[in-house]
């Protein structure tokens, strides 16, 4: 049994671990470790390719408001493999595409939705209080959207996305996520078609070639190959001797642990030390799973009013909530002539699903919905389109925030700090983070660690 010794040891080598493993080579601290289990970088951020059609593992897109995130990506990271792109996302109700996001373009859906919509507004910001905060989720749409919105579109969708019961989660996270309407902004977008595009995301940038594993690619050109171990699985952490075993039965010494890897599993691996109300914290901690149906097809038209990135179903008629069209991204994506639909189904026990009728019922929902037509949806030995159809699974996928994520996270955090150990990352911290923030928190990490003895 060998033993070897890092200032720092990095478990995860997603986007958070890249970063703080990037940020250590910048700082001139050499004496760390990247292990990651799998045989390539990514964790969250990886494309799959089967018959030359390239699939992200469910929809990436990039985008920042951070200055330094932003210049990071584009500058130092994708430079020339960056393209740049303007959103063209839609809301699919009442048998009408209306363009995202849905509180601020109603124009072309049937009028009493219209009037439900903005009266419901109206009313939301008329009762609105302070004195009386929403109890839950739920409750924050009806006062925020009022509830024409809340019920036509905000309640559903999300009920279908999380695959959770909104009255057990908590709405702290959503800040800047989802656009505030302003009720003359709300009237305009029923009255003309949009003229403007509002949230985050309204231009972003995607690889032109290698699909959104090009981005945790680039850090590679940044590391040297012999901090990253690849295949390397650990079995066990011991916080007290600041130990990590490996399954070969290697032990890797550390003076401070930075883990991007999930909140629960860094618990499980710590063992029997961790205090009981530790663990019952971790075992608290919520995710949905999220199937992605992957399909390649030959040809590549659709009966849609244009061509799309993404569109959102929030109706129980479709098995899917939304779908994407990889090869709107980026045509490197599929072979030439071809196109592709990425479905994403969230799962949880509130909302099961079979995996193994996914397929199937992806083919006759899009074909219910319009953008494929009977003989399209067939298997191209039967005279269809379709070349490949696979289903991923990711899980866990989204974190899940319920009404007692927060104190379940402070705590399992704070005990891991003496330890020397500090969690970043969408799953290390256990929040819903985008890939620039992700990448912000590996930075981070290193900028707190350095400040340990």
């Amino acid at each position: 049994m060998s033993r070897h010794d890092y200032q720092e040891v990095i478990l995860g080598a997603g986007l958070c671990g890249l970063s703080a493993a990037f940020h250590l080579e910048r700082d001139s601290r050499t004496g760390y470790i990247v292990l990651e289990q799998n045989d390539e970088v990514g964790g969250l951020a990886r494309t799959v390719t089967y018959d030359g059609f390239s699939f992200d593992h469910a929809i990436h897109v990039l985008f920042s408001r951070y200055p330094y995130a932003a210049d990071l990506i584009c500058n130092t990271l994708l430079k020339e493999n960056r393209g740049r792109q303007i959103r063209r996302s839609f809301c699919y109700t009442a048998g009408v595409y209306t363009e995202f996001p849905y509180q601020l373009n109603t124009y072309g859906l049937p009028p009493a939705i219209i009037a439900d919509n903005i009266m419901g507004l109206i009313e939301a910001r008329c009762e609105l209080s302070t004195e009386n905060p929403p109890a839950h989720f739920e409750d924050w749409i009806y006062a925020t959207f009022g509830w024409g919105i809340a019920e036509h579109f905000m309640i559903p969708y999300n009920r279908r996305q999380w695959a959770w019961d909104l009255r057990e989660m908590d709405y702290d996270w959503i800040a800047d996520r989802v656009p505030m309407p302003e009720i003359r902004d709300v009237l305009l977008g029923a009255l003309q078609s949009p003229e403007k595009r509002y949230g985050l995301n309204q231009e972003f940038w995607y690889p032109v070639e290698g699909g959104i594993q090009a981005l945790p690619r680039a850090f590679l050109q940044h590391i040297p190959s012999q901090r990253l171990r690849l295949h390397a699985r650990v079995i066990a952490v011991d916080g007290r001797r600041r130990e990590v075993l490996l399954a070969d039965g290697q032990r890797i010494r550390y003076g401070r642990l930075i883990s991007t890897i999930p909140l629960p599993k860094l618990i499980q691996l710590l063992g029997e030390t961790v205090p009981s109300e530790i663990q019952h914290c971790t075992g608290e901690l919520k995710y949905n799973s999220v199937h992605t149906v992957n399909l390649g097809l030959e040809g590549n038209n659709f009966s849609m009013p244009e061509p799309m990135h993404w569109v959102y179903f929030p109706e129980e008629e479709t098995v899917f909530h939304r779908i994407s069209f990889p090869s709107n991204f980026s045509p490197w994506m599929v072979p030439n002539g071809c196109s592709s639909i990425q479905v994403e189904i969230s799962e949880s026990i509130y909302r099961p699903h079979n995996r193994a009728t996914l397929i199937q019922e992806s083919l006759e929902h899009l074909v219910a919905v319009g953008i494929l037509n009977e003989r399209e949806a067939r298997p191209t030995a039967a005279g269809g389109r379709v070349r490949v159809s696979e289903v991923l699974t990711l899980e866990p996928a989204y974190i899940i925030y319920d009404l007692d994520h927060r104190q379940n996270t402070q705590a399992t955090l704070e005990y891991l700090r003496p330890l020397n150990i500090c969690c970043k990352g969408r799953f290390g911290e256990w929040e819903y983070l985008n890939m620039d923030q992700v990448i912000l928190r590996g930075k981070a990490a290193v900028e707190e660690t350095a400040q340990w003895r």
